[in-house]
């Protein structure tokens, strides 16, 4: 059973992949591009290059728990991919660099109006 707020068809990763925008960091990267929805929906990529299914389900479970769907704003597709180095990450770093790439991208916060503004500033509190 998926869930409303999971992104679980190829199509929809293409999309994301192809149309959407892209912030990089160092553990992880996030892809982001709008939807037509009352509210945001996630999917993860983790490749082998993370490592083994241990570690890619490590790593599956950092990302899930750092995330929080009620804390993106509506209307947005976002892909979080995982990169090799979060292989030896703390939860606290892959919590702070996903909080920074979200807020970057303008999709986290409390109010409909703060995801009409990609790229603007919001605060850390609204995470």
């Amino acid at each position: 059973m998926t869930r409303p707020w999971s992104l679980a068809r190829r199509e929809q990763f293409t999309a994301v992949f192809r149309k959407g925008r892209g912030y990089p960091g160092s553990l992880i990267v996030v892809r982001i591009l709008r939807n037509d929805f009352d509210y945001s929906r996630l999917g993860l990529v983790v490749g082998k290059q993370v490592g083994g299914a241990v570690q890619r389900n490590r790593a599956k479970r950092l990302i899930r728990e750092a995330v929080n769907i009620r804390a993106l704003v509506p209307g947005w597709d976002v892909v979080v991919i995982a990169r090799p180095g979060i292989r030896g990450a703390k939860c606290q770093d892959v919590e702070r660099e996903l909080r920074q790439l979200l807020t970057k991208a303008g999709v986290v916060g409390q109010g409909r109006d703060a995801g009409n503004r990609v790229d603007s500033g919001v605060s850390e509190d609204h995470l």
